[in-house]
């Protein structure tokens, strides 16, 4: 007996398996792979066995129709995802099978490959959205690889379902620009002057009267003057005659440098913007009697954008300004107070060019030569005409300004270094000790390095794979 019951135990228990086997087995085995059926286009596939009928879950996404020899034909219509269940003839669900309506991401694969052959890019979708990666050799390549596959998003939405593309993909290579650009300025001022200034002044008994020329009237009786700064005066006093003289001579000689070299970084098709200056206050006047004050920039700025096209040539679109602060065409606002504030003019220069140019190459973009003549002649009519005297009764004026100004470009392809091999500005620098501040008179220094600044410079190659041994170009500059 004990042998025979459990027996049956076991029986009992195969029976409970293989119902709930027959039960549940329809929906263990319908499950199959996801079926990406394109959009706008169709595909047949084969049954296992005979159907009875068909149904979808989401008609507005997949259109299906049950043919003949148990074929199932299906259309995309929308971007999206449903199912298909799928029964037998005796009313059992036999499959069920889940279908993806994606982009045509072959037809855009043969496109990438027909214009843009030697570019490994990936294509896949997510969700109705397409997703593009990889690595693109510049950045002309991957936007075009960007807008056709945008073709494909549009034309797969067709204005209902949103659709856009998820640009994944890198740019490798040498694609970050380095900008050396000099500014080169000399401006050169001489001026002259020559003023003759008296005052003649005798008092009789009856009459009294006298001469003034070249601003004499700035003259007080009794006192010296005329002078403003430079040159020579006298004075003759002998009873009711006054006279007081004087020479305003004067010659000024200028000089200035302007030398500027700033280094700007970007990466390829990126915009970069540097400005070595300051900013000075505006007064705007605002509403209800209030003023605010806004800050204009002046200095050297340099904006630029580079890209590096497939030739390896360096496309630069370029815009450098170089501006000063100057009183010439200044102004001057009053208000209810017995103070003023001037306001200052900009001196500016600017240029905004494109230019194609080689890793290395230097080219000037702007060059100023100006030259500035300015004679003034302020004499008393008639005395001022007598030759040599009539020198005396004449003011003149000189001044003669000349101005170089010279822009150079040099952009350069480079990539990131081992930060062991360069030095900073502020490597070396070494303060004194308070005996040696004191007793010794020694102040702040740099130490002296072995390290040789100027070694030239080596054009990046095109196959460079980038390491961890930092690079053999020189980047910034080196006190």
């Amino acid at each position: 007996m004990p042998f025979f019951r459990k027996y049956s135990f076991i029986c009992l228990l195969a029976l409970l398996f293989a119902s709930l086997a027959h039960a549940g087995g329809p929906t263990a085995k319908v499950r199959s792979d996801i079926q990406k059926i394109p959009i706008f286009k169709s595909r047949v596939l084969m049954l296992e066995g005979p159907v009875h009928r068909v149904s979808v879950g989401n008609p507005s996404i997949a259109d299906i129709k049950l043919l003949p020899n148990d074929e199932l034909y299906i259309l995309g219509k929308q971007l999206g995802s449903t199912n298909i269940m799928i029964w037998d003839k005796d009313e059992q669900l036999s499959k069920i099978m889940d279908i993806e309506v994606t982009h045509d991401l072959n037809g855009l694969k043969t496109r990438l490959h027909e214009f843009l052959p030697t570019e490994k890019l990936g294509v896949q979708t997510s969700q109705g959205q397409l997703l593009l990666s990889g690595q693109a050799s510049n950045l002309q390549k991957m936007n075009t690889a960007v807008e056709l596959a945008q073709g494909y998003a549009e034309a797969a939405a067709g204005g209902t379902a949103p659709s856009r593309v998820l640009n994944m993909m890198t740019i490798g290579g040498d694609h970050q620009v380095m900008l050396e650009v000099v500014v080169a300025e000399v401006q050169r001022n001489v001026a002259r002057q020559f003023d003759s200034k008296f005052f003649i002044f005798n008092q009789g008994d009856h009459l009294a009267g006298g001469v003034i020329g070249g601003g004499g009237g700035g003259f007080a009786p009794g006192g010296i003057g005329g002078v403003d700064g430079k040159g020579l005066f006298a004075q003759y006093v002998n009873g009711d005659l006054l006279m007081n003289f004087a020479l305003d001579v004067a010659k000024q000689n200028g000089l200035a440098k302007v030398l500027a070299e700033p280094n700007v970084t970007a990466m390829s098709g990126q915009s970069a913007e540097f400005l070595s200056g300051g900013e000075f206050p505006i007064p705007v006047p605002g509403e209800n009697g209030n003023t605010t004050v806004e800050y204009r920039d002046y200095g050297v700025g340099v904006k630029f954008v580079p890209t590096v096209l497939d030739s390896g040539q360096i496309n630069l679109n370029l815009n450098v300004v170089v501006s000063e602060i100057s009183t010439a065409n200044g102004f001057t606002i009053s208000g209810n107070t017995s103070t003023s504030l001037v306001v200052p003019s900009l001196t500016k220069r600017s240029t905004a060019t494109t230019v194609e140019l080689a890793d290395g190459q230097t080219i000037a973009i702007s060059g100023l030569i100006s030259d500035t003549l300015r004679e003034n002649i302020d004499k008393l009519p008639g005395l001022g005409d007598v030759p040599v005297l009539g020198q005396l009764f004449t003011s003149k004026s000189f001044q003669n300004g000349q101005s170089e100004l010279v822009i150079l470009v040099t952009p350069r392809l480079v990539r990131p270094f081992n930060r062991n091999d360069i030095s900073l500005p502020t490597d070396g620098f070494v303060l004194p000790s308070d005996v040696e501040f004191y007793l010794l008179g020694k102040l702040s220094h740099k130490e002296k390095s072995d390290t040789n600044s100027d070694m030239p410079y080596e054009p990046a190659e095109s196959d460079a794979k980038l390491d961890d041994t930092g690079t053999q170009q020189k980047y910034g500059h080196s006190l």
